[in-house]
């Protein structure tokens, strides 16, 4: 999916140890991953469960 700026969307939050993440990721602290699952509506992943490690459920 594409933003209105053409610029890829994230579909999900990722563990730095999935492989579901794919070629396209970007590295975020803690607080970034934090937020883009409690404020920006960004999903975690189903089978990493960033959420579960991040204390996000």
């Amino acid at each position: 999916m594409l933003r209105a700026d053409g610029k890829p969307s994230p579909d999900a939050v990722h563990t730095s140890a999935s492989g579901m993440a794919g070629n396209l990721t970007k590295r975020l602290t803690h607080d970034q991953a934090l937020s883009a699952l409690t404020q920006d509506g960004i999903t975690a992943c189903p089978y990493c469960r960033p959420d579960t490690d991040l204390g996000a459920l």
